[in-house]
């Protein structure tokens, strides 16, 4: 049988033009769908969090970050040594007070100090 004579045959009454439309409209309608899917968050936007300093290890010799850890954390994050004075002078004091500062971060991953600022 020939492509033609397929072709005639699956939709030669109503029944089954209805079905290979709804048919070609699920096909489509799924890759627009799959075209138009929101993308995943994968970690990679910048965070900013409120955390309060638990201590700050300061740099050695050549070190050229300064440790810093938080309260609500069991992680050390760096702040690099040619950072704003004001982000340090900002985390002593969220030290002495115990106020919680605002951190902003590279990423949900990153361990880097991009941002330190007062929590409004």
């Amino acid at each position: 049988m020939s492509i033609i004579g397929i072709y005639k045959k699956l939709l030669s009454d109503s029944t089954r033009r209805l079905c290979m439309l709804s048919l070609l409209f699920i096909v489509l309608f799924s890759q627009s769908c799959a075209i138009f899917k929101p993308k995943k968050k994968n970690g990679m936007e910048s965070v900013e969090y409120a955390l309060t300093v638990a201590g700050i290890r300061p740099a050695g010799g050549e070190d050229a970050y300064i440790e810093v850890f938080f309260n609500e954390s069991a992680r050390f994050y760096r702040l690099p040594k040619n950072a704003t004075p004001e982000y340090l002078t900002l985390l002593r004091m969220s030290e002495k007070e115990q106020v919680p500062v605002m951190v902003k971060r590279a990423n949900e991953y990153s361990d880097i100090i991009l941002r330190v600022k007062k929590k409004k």
